[in-house]
């Protein structure tokens, strides 16, 4: 069993490009890598945020344990795809797994704790910024479009599907 530890108030890290780099060159200036080849214990985490509030704190603002905003380069883009958040799963060629047993998804989202005030008022996602309008991200319409697709989620163990339309509101 391995022990390392490293205490710090607060760590920046921050790597600026003055020249183009090679197109190959791939740019992570922060990794976190866990490897392991055995059974770990109830949690197993690369990458853990963390924000208590304790009984009398707060914040005048937004407070989040996860930020990440992306800055768009002010021209046409010459290439890439661009993304605040990437998430992507490898199952090798014998990965097998049990739906009820042993739930697999890109996220997991979970109420802990008292959970009256949150289940009454929370939202699932909270979406600012978007103009309303026929083919814009988000359009409102009183005619509801036809069901073309589903995607499977789980609540609380049970099996939903959130239903997905081939055309816009109208």
């Amino acid at each position: 069993m391995e022990h390392e530890f490293l205490h710090l108030k607060e760590l920046n890290v921050t790597r600026t490009y003055t020249s183009l780099l090679p197109p190959a060159q791939s740019q992570t200036p922060v990794k976190f890598v866990l490897n392991s080849q055995f059974l770990l214990g109830n949690w197993a985490n690369a990458v853990e945020a963390s924000i208590n509030l304790g009984t009398t704190g707060a914040v005048g603002g937004l407070a989040a344990t996860y930020s990440g905003d992306m800055i768009l380069p002010n021209q046409t883009f010459p290439s890439g795809a661009y993304y605040c958040a990437h998430f992507s799963f490898g199952p090798q060629a014998s990965s097998a797994w049990n739906a009820t047993l042993n739930p697999v998804a890109f996220m997991r989202l979970e109420n802990w704790g008292t959970k009256t005030e949150f289940d009454d008022k929370a939202y699932l996602m909270h979406i600012e910024g978007l103009i309303e309008g026929s083919g814009h991200l988000f359009s409102v319409g009183a005619g509801a479009p036809a069901v073309a697709a589903t995607l499977k989620i789980n609540v609380g163990g049970t099996e939903y599907f959130i239903m997905l339309a081939a055309s816009e509101a109208t």
